[in-house]
């Protein structure tokens, strides 16, 4: 994994400025993951399960040979015989549909699961964003303080500025630079989370960066297209639709086991007095005291099981898709509310010159800075969480807002 690494992360690493789009943070991941790895392990275990469930029987081969020289001349003779249960009511062939039908499905769940984790990748990757565009407005807020705040000791001499109005700067600074502190911590945390997830054995030599500038791109499909879409593509619908096809011919296959199988031998047998010839038989167990009645009514249980958690599913996809998608068209409301905020700097700038002025006073360039800070840290939320609500309602709708594969 580590020499794969060393090969991949040049050419998914801009050389200059070392940042990580979304996309290349997506295929890390997927080379790298251990989380997936482990999806991965699960996998191959189901498939290897389904391919001994339609495994046929292996011959057995026995060889006797007896020795019979208690009087005279010498007697004895061998027999080399072949057994083989013999499936005739079609089991082989039903098992191995199913078995195909359970490898298929683990193959879905696989996929379903993958796009559940890259879909928490990506929410934690604009988690990040906002926290690098949050500390950066709390940054332009400290230096705004600091530079009144510098204004004011100078004037202070000129008898302008009272020690109150001097403590009132060193408070504002304190909250915002404690902010800041707050900020700089989870984003630390955060980041290296994310570095984390994309590669497992990161030694920090290199200092990544995530370069995706997330923006607000709406809807254009409607919630029922979404159901629709949902309902024929979703992986996992597919994976439950392909178990009720292993389940019904799992089923069937235990109904056929209520009749014996026969064991053919076939063998041959050769004598000192010179005889030799071929032995031939055959063996059926006698239905008395087991007649699969037990794997029967299981089958059936775990078939119509699987019937119903169908059907649960696709209501419970209409539901999940009716939460996210109402979810996403609020947020991106609220954005469309708050995006006058958008690059407004010279909110914070015009406050600036107003009050070195005599235009503001000390209480209207604090609001001013504190709005600032407001109006741009929801601003960015919003559009983090819009962007997190799109990728949780892209896996409820099967893919169908964006791929992840």
């Amino acid at each position: 994994m580590v020499v794969l690494l060393m090969m991949c992360l040049p050419t998914l690493i801009h050389a200059q400025s070392n940042s990580i789009s979304l996309d290349e943070a997506v295929e890390l991941y997927r080379q790298n993951s251990l989380d997936r790895m482990l999806l991965s392990y699960d996998q191959e275990i189901k498939q290897g399960n389904a391919r001994n469930y339609k495994a046929y029987p292996n011959p057995e081969i026995r060889i006797f040979h007896e020795s019979l020289n208690a009087g005279s001349p010498e007697y004895d003779e061998t027999t080399i015989q072949i057994s083989q249960p013999l499936e005739l009511l079609g089991q082989p062939f039903l098992r191995n549909k199913s078995a195909a039908a359970l490898s298929n499905a683990a193959q879905l769940e696989f996929e379903y699961r993958e796009q559940i984790l890259i879909s928490q990748l990506k929410s934690l990757y604009a988690s990040n964003w906002y926290l690098s565009q949050r500390i950066a407005v709390v940054k332009q807020a400290l230096q705004s303080v600091q530079q009144a705040r510098e204004s004011a000791l100078a004037r202070k001499e000129e008898g302008l500025y009272s020690a109150n109005q001097l403590q009132r700067f060193n408070i504002e600074y304190g909250k915002y630079l404690k902010m800041h502190d707050e900020i700089q911590t989870e984003l630390t945390q955060t980041k290296t989370l994310l570095i984390r997830f994309l590669i497992s054995e990161y030694d920090g030599s290199e200092d990544l960066q995530f370069s995706e500038n997330f923006k607000v791109t709406p809807i254009v499909e409607t919630e029922e297209s979404l159901v629709e879409y949902a309902l024929q593509n979703r992986s996992d619908v597919q994976q439950v639709e392909q178990m009720v096809v292993a389940r019904d011919l799992q089923f069937s296959v235990e109904q056929k086991e209520r009749f014996p199988d026969l064991t053919l031998d076939f063998g041959y047998k050769t004598q000192s007095d010179g005889s030799e010839g071929f032995v031939i038989g055959g063996s059926v167990k006698l239905p008395i005291f087991n007649q699969n009645n037990g794997n029967v009514i299981k089958a059936r249980a775990q078939a119509k099981s699987t019937v119903t958690e169908l059907e649960l599913k696709k209501i419970r996809i209409r539901s999940e898709i009716a939460s996210s998608y109402q979810k996403a068209t609020s947020l991106q409301k609220q954005w469309e509310y708050l995006k006058s905020y958008s690059g407004n700097a010279s909110l914070l700038e015009t406050a600036q010159i107003s009050y070195q002025e005599g235009e503001y006073s000390l209480l209207e360039l604090l609001d001013a800075t504190e709005a600032y800070v407001t109006g741009h840290t929801l601003f960015y939320q919003t559009i983090s969480e819009y962007n997190q609500a799109l990728f949780l309602l892209d896996v409820v709708s099967g893919g169908k807002l964006f791929s992840n594969q």
